[in-house]
């Protein structure tokens, strides 16, 4: 679940599509709406949000029912997480143009952002009432029962989107990461590689393939796709920190080491390599320097459950068991259910 939760802002937004230009009115105030919209446009195609805001605020201030530009506006306040903003503005566009579809997902988009789910599906179903083909509602309808836990109706709704789109990228994604939620192994590897067949410089693909490799047990596999994203992108530091914890499971502590570290080097705050550099510390029966070095993930992430959970490892074999337990019990709380076995074992409470 984690790893779409991540992914989720931007796949959200790689979907909002600005409008095109327009031809330029004779009418003087009209004519200067016109080109600080045309030159909004340019503006969001080179992901310039703030200068895209500015102009068409501009723009809307001469022609405050200027469709397009309030839609363009929504779209770039939503780029910038200014999701309040831009339902404001989505809504001016609905009340001028109630059927209009695309305004209805990006509606859903800016409710997703906002993390009101059963606004965010209000939404899809009436845009799917008006389009029932609608590739970009289906995957979003299947989006919205991944993050309920409902794997079988989120494979579903992808399986109709990828039927109405065949090279939707997004949904062979998320229908792959469905699947590695319901066990499906091999049916995620099929729909990540196809994924990566049809956009190959998305570099999260291939961790998500690795990562799928990884829970099937083929390290090998999983450490080439990891290499793969580390290829495209040297400061990809999910990828990175992800094979040299396979390098972990498969011994190789030198290579898991080398990574961890060539992640510090560039990311001297990264949480989750401080803990993997734990883990291998953890290995070596060095448990002083695991606790120091899960100490400092922690101070620098207070939600890292797995570093809570390595800390408790180091803890109990220095025999500070009260600490040991509580440090357990936090990584519960966050998520990491296997420190459960290890209350039940050596907890008294």
């Amino acid at each position: 679940m984690k790893s779409i939760l991540f992914l989720l802002f931007f796949s959200l937004c790689y979907f909002l599509k600005s409008q095109d230009t327009i031809k330029i009115a004779s009418n003087l105030p009209d004519q200067t709406a016109e080109k600080d919209y045309n030159a909004s446009i340019e503006e969001i195609k080179k992901n310039n949000y703030s200068a895209a805001i500015t102009l068409l605020t501009n723009c809307l201030i001469i022609k405050p029912d200027f469709e397009k530009a309030l839609y363009n506006r929504a779209v770039a306040y939503t780029q910038t997480k200014q999701f309040n903003l831009a339902l404001t503005d989505i809504n001016k566009v609905m009340l001028l143009n109630p059927s209009r579809t695309e305004a209805l997902v990006n509606k859903t988009v800016i409710f997703l952002g906002l993390q009101e789910k059963d606004s965010a599906l209000f939404c899809v179903d009436i845009c799917l009432s008006i389009k029932p083909q609608h590739a970009d509602a289906l995957y979003y309808k299947g989006l919205l029962y991944y993050l309920k836990n409902d794997m079988p109706a989120a494979i579903n709704f992808y399986s109709k989107a990828i039927a109405v789109k065949p090279d939707y990228c997004f949904a062979y994604n998320d229908r792959a990461s469905a699947k590695r939620e319901s066990r499906d192994l091999p049916g995620a590897i099929a729909d990540y590689e196809k994924a990566i067949q049809l956009n190959r410089s998305l570099v999260f693909l291939y961790n998500n393939l690795g990562s799928a490799h990884r829970l099937n047990k083929n390290k090998t596999k999983a450490i080439e796709a990891y290499s793969k994203a580390i290829s495209l992108d040297p400061t990809y530091f999910t990828a990175i920190n992800n094979r040299g914890a396979t390098y972990i499971e498969n011994n190789a502590l030198k290579l898991a080491q080398a990574d961890f570290e060539s992640v510090l080097k560039k990311d001297p705050f990264n949480s989750f390599a401080y803990n993997n550099l734990a883990s291998i510390a953890i290995k070596e029966k060095d448990f002083k320097k695991a606790k120091e070095l899960t100490s400092k993930a922690i101070q620098l992430n207070a939600k890292n459950g797995p570093a809570y959970y390595n800390r408790g490892i180091a803890l109990q074999m220095l025999h500070e068991e009260d600490a040991c337990c509580a440090d357990w019990k936090k990584a519960v709380e966050l998520g990491v259910e296997n420190a459960q076995t290890f209350i039940n074992v050596s907890c008294q409470n």
